[in-house]
């Protein structure tokens, strides 16, 4: 994993966000008899678009910042996952995501030329509970505020991200249960911060060109950038 990551930048706050899986499955191709075995690929991982407004002076300069700051797919960026659909806190609304514009200079592997960013609070809102391996496809999770996730929200561990398959208790009480996709990218010890409120994926410029040609295409408008996963 890269050493050093840009936060998403405040000056771009995303209007649209999509991440779509890829590889998920792989076949050896269609037998003579015509049947196929399709089994889940272990380079399963994200690709996204972000979609920008960049109108007018500040917002076009920091458009630009932000490609020459990427250099290509050199650069890393924290993409954040914006959602409508969010998991909700202990009152049961939804958790914000507005609030997600910070920087915290403690941490050196995130930065941004203007000093800001799209970044998340240090209060946690769940831990994992006992450890999960590189690989792992379950976790189980401590519910620190709120409901927790439900099937199809996304959630993070570090600068990763996932998005939920089945969620369940063995018992009440018990510490909840998470089936996700695609496979753990990092081992995540016992009291590991799971970000259930506002998950980041640390991603790169699906090719070099990416950044400029979406501003190229327009002075102002809306820009969108493709991005995949880098781990």
């Amino acid at each position: 994993m890269p050493a050093r990551a840009m936060s998403w930048p405040a000056a771009l706050p995303p209007w649209r966000v999509e991440f779509v899986p890829m590889n998920q499955s792989r076949s050896g191709g269609a037998s003579l008899s015509g049947s196929e075995q399709i089994i889940v690929s272990l380079a399963g991982m994200w690709k996204a678009t972000v979609t920008v407004a960049v109108r007018g002076e500040s917002s076009n300069l920091a458009a630009r910042a932000f490609v020459a700051q990427m250099e290509g797919r050199a650069g890393t960026v924290l993409v954040p996952k914006w959602d409508k659909y969010r998991p909700r806190n202990i009152n049961g609304r939804q958790f914000s995501q507005a609030l997600a514009v910070g920087y915290d200079a403690a941490r050196e592997d995130e930065f941004n030329f203007d000093l800001s960013g799209f970044g998340q609070e240090e209060t946690p809102h769940a831990t994992v509970s006992g450890s999960a391996p590189l690989g792992a496809t379950q976790i189980a999770l401590n519910l620190l505020d709120g409901e927790g996730p439900r099937p199809g929200h996304y959630f993070g561990i570090g600068q990763q991200i996932y998005r939920c398959q089945q969620v369940w208790q063995e018992n009440v009480g018990d510490p909840t249960i998470v089936q996700f996709w695609p496979r753990l990218r990092a081992p995540a010890p016992s009291g590991t911060t799971a970000i259930i409120d506002r998950p980041v994926c640390l991603m790169r410029f699906a090719t070099d060109d990416t950044g400029d040609i979406a501003l190229s295409r327009a002075g102002s408008g809306m820009v969108t950038f493709d991005f995949v996963e880098a781990w």
